[in-house]
């Protein structure tokens, strides 16, 4: 009879009442909500500290490439004012440049052709063979350029024509006059088609008239 009593008060004990247990799911569910909450915040915190330090990363870089770009301008400003002085007496009439192909020396036309011609004046010659030294050892790209007037009467047809022919009475010099390797020259002609200084005032027209020395080996 004693096991029979003490049964049933445990079988009592351990009822909870529908109102409880739906309270108590309640406050599970509730729990469970906030934890997931909880965890979903975190996440999105995460993955936001990682793309923060993406970001300073990419910062980080580009304000060392930035720097290393500066002093890369710094260095190439310093090597042309180097270049431009050691021109001497050639500074007159050869100019450093810095194009986006690398440095060429700018000689002005009238320095190296007469109007209209492709053969090299003396006063040309001379200018070559003092720029000579600069060119040793270096592979170099003779680009020829003209102005925008057209050719009228001339056995050239067009400012191409004649730009490439000049750039060729150039190559041929540092070749033979110079001493340049042939395997080092080449050669292009652009006409009109890439002036120094746009417009057409004679001031601008003297400007486009010129050769270019490239250095395509710095």
């Amino acid at each position: 009879m004693k096991h029979i009593v003490l049964a049933a008060l445990f079988a009592t004990a351990a009822c909870v009442s529908p109102e409880a247990h739906k309270r108590v799911v309640g406050e599970k569910e509730a729990l469970q909500a906030l934890y997931d909450g909880m965890r979903a915040d975190h996440d999105k915190l995460v993955a936001s500290n990682d793309r923060l330090r993406a970001e300073v990363a990419d910062l980080q870089k580009r304000a060392l490439s930035t720097a290393e770009i500066e002093e890369q301008r710094r260095a190439l400003a310093r090597f042309i004012e180097q270049k431009d002085a050691s021109l001497g007496a050639l500074g007159k009439d050869v100019e450093v440049i810095r194009t986006g192909e690398g440095i060429a020396y700018r000689v002005t036309g009238g320095v190296l052709f007469a109007s209209g011609r492709d053969e090299l004046s003396e006063t040309g010659k001379q200018t070559l063979l003092g720029l000579a030294k600069e060119l040793q050892g270096k592979r170099v790209r003779v680009d020829g350029h003209t102005d925008d007037e057209p050719i009228s009467r001339s056995q050239w047809g067009t400012n191409l024509r004649l730009s490439v022919a000049r750039s060729l009475a150039v190559a041929d010099f540092l070749i033979q006059g110079c001493k340049l390797p042939a395997a080092s020259v080449c050669v292009a002609g652009y006409g009109e088609h890439r002036p120094a200084q746009a417009g057409s005032d004679e001031a601008a027209r003297r400007k486009n008239r010129r050769v270019e020395i490239l250095m395509l080996d710095g």
